[in-house]
């Protein structure tokens, strides 16, 4: 698993489309908060703001599953692992965790730097006291748990399609039925049972982190374990 992981992270880190995809995301979102009042927003509400604006990010980071993930089985690169002698379950496993790091830099880059500038220009928005700072603390650890969720859906997205194409476009219509779902008379229960929406309601304080890490971790043991086991049974072409 280490060597996997190794190769893996230096294919990501080597991977100019990946950094440039970053890049968008980050002007893509500080386009959409262009404005006067922008000027005048604290840490917290930049940070508030910025989550409510993660759907975007999140089908971006969709689009960049789709070659990371769905371009080894396009490319039958995912077959040097397979020669070399490692399990299908742990050359997937290795692929959806550096996803999965891959997808929280693009969910929460720009958060992150939104909210560093706001509270720098304007401070926080209330005292800031050391338990203010843990709930901080928990709260970014639920997001990228929650991050993680969200970017498991890709994984099992290639290991059904294992192609570009399937797993990028079924990420993406999920996420437009997801939309859907948070826009009906529903919303309050979905609210709390999508990744990308707890992270809203992480930051808002209508749940308690742990809410969050839980969660995600759900997303993103049974997502992850359903991907290894219909990959595992797949027959390669």
């Amino acid at each position: 698993m280490g060597n996997l992981l190794h190769a893996e992270r230096y294919k990501l880190f080597h991977d100019k489309t990946y950094w440039v995809i970053l890049a968008v995301t980050v002007l893509f979102n500080a386009s959409i908060f262009l404005g006067n009042s922008v000027a005048s927003m604290t840490g917290q509400a930049a940070l508030t703001e910025s989550i409510k604006k993660a759907v975007g990010s999140a089908m971006i980071a969709c689009i960049y599953g789709g070659t990371f993930l769905g371009g080894d089985f396009a490319g039958r690169t995912l077959y040097h692992g397979l020669t070399a002698g490692k399990s299908r379950g742990t050359i997937l496993m290795a692929k959806g965790i550096v996803f999965a790091f891959a997808a929280d830099g693009l969910l929460f880059l720009f958060p992150l730097l939104f909210t560093l500038a706001c509270t720098l220009k304007n401070g926080w928005g209330t005292t800031v006291s050391a338990g203010l700072a843990l709930h901080l603390i928990a709260a970014a650890v639920a997001l990228l748990i929650l991050g993680f969720g969200v970017s498991a859906i890709s994984v099992l997205a290639a290991a059904c399609c294992r192609n570009i194409g399937g797993t990028l476009g079924i990420p993406i219509i999920l996420n437009f039925v997801m939309i859907v779902l948070l826009n009906s008379s529903l919303a309050i229960t979905f609210f709390r049972f999508f990744p990308i929406s707890a992270m809203f309601l992480v930051v808002n304080g209508n749940v308690k982190p742990a809410y969050g890490m839980g969660l995600g971790i759900l997303w993103t043991g049974v997502l992850f374990a359903v991907s290894s086991l219909i990959f595992r049974r797949a027959e390669l072409r």
